[in-house]
């Protein structure tokens, strides 16, 4: 499975004074924990003006003061002790900080958290399904995510751990999300769950992300699943709340959201790259989710 390097982000909207830290394409670390806080003309005007979507899951730690933010059109303030998980594929834009905030940035490949061996693999899922979620944090649980933190900055940079750094990076990445799963005892929605209608739902969501640009119909994603489409949809739905053509029309909306609001593409470039037979099946597919037309959307 293809994916997108980590630095495809536009992580510029975060100032680079030195602590950044990557591992290949795969993960991402920064902070101002020992810089100067954060300003809000540290953001360029692309990150002020258009969003953005990650091509990687993200974990945005809130050490101290605010950020407010919108993921996937939908508003959300983290405060000190909280902590936001996104996962692929999900839209940022109208950054703000706080003058004084002190945040810690990860950016990973969600893949590396998902292997077939790897025992965080139903418990990280139950976060991606929720694509965007913010978490409080208790404070001993916040200490141990900053000492893991330091840990894994030291992984990362020590030249002593060449030999299995990646193995051993990943391996406080999981520490890290089991850390976040231990303060859900207060958030049922958050409760980790090891089940088969878990893994389905997990392994739905990738399956559209990776797909939704070029199928949007329910029998592939059944096929893909090897389950039976009837089957498929009872548990989405009795899972999530939602249809499983609510989850792959949404993908495809905020994707043409982005692109129009970008005004890099016209409305007949988003109907191409989103491969819909004509313009005038986009607009009436993109009004009859949003109510109104992709040129009033613009």
């Amino acid at each position: 499975m293809k994916h997108n390097p980590v630095w495809t982000m536009d992580l510029s909207m975060l100032e680079n004074d030195g602590r950044t830290l990557t591992l290949g394409s795969k993960l991402l670390v920064t902070d101002n924990l020992e810089g100067q806080p954060m300003r809000d003309d540290s953001l360029n005007d692309n990150a002020k003006r258009f969003p953005m979507k990650l091509s990687a899951a993200c974990m945005v730690v809130v050490i101290k003061g605010s950020v407010r933010f919108s993921v996937n059109f939908r508003e959300f303030v983290a405060t000190e002790n909280t902590c936001l998980i996104t996962t692929e594929g999900t839209i940022v834009e109208n950054v703000v900080y706080e003058t004084d905030s002190r945040v810690i940035f990860i950016s990973f490949s969600q893949s590396e958290l998902s292997g077939p061996n790897n025992s965080t693999q139903h418990n990280v899922h139950r976060l991606y399904a929720l694509q965007a979620v913010l978490v409080r944090l208790m404070p001993q649980h916040l200490d141990m995510m900053r000492t893991v933190y330091q840990l894994l900055r030291k992984i990362l940079s020590d030249p002593a751990f060449a030999a299995n750094r990646e193995a051993i990076a990943f391996s406080c990445l999981a520490l890290m999300a089991n850390i976040i799963l231990q303060t859900a005892d207060d958030q049922p929605e958050l409760a980790p769950k090891s089940s088969r209608r878990d893994e389905i739902v997990a392994r739905f969501l990738q399956c559209v992300a990776d797909n939704y640009r070029t199928h949007r119909e329910l029998s592939f994603y059944a096929s893909q699943l090897c389950l039976s489409l009837k089957y498929m949809s009872h548990i989405i739905y009795e899972q999530t709340g939602r249809h499983p053509s609510q989850w792959i029309k949404d993908y495809v909306i905020l994707d043409a959201k982005t692109m129009l609001r970008s005004g890099r593409y016209t409305v007949q470039q988003v109907a191409d790259e989103l491969n819909f037979p004509n313009q005038s099946f986009f607009g009436k597919y993109f009004k009859e989710a949003v109510g109104v037309s992709p040129k009033k959307w613009k």
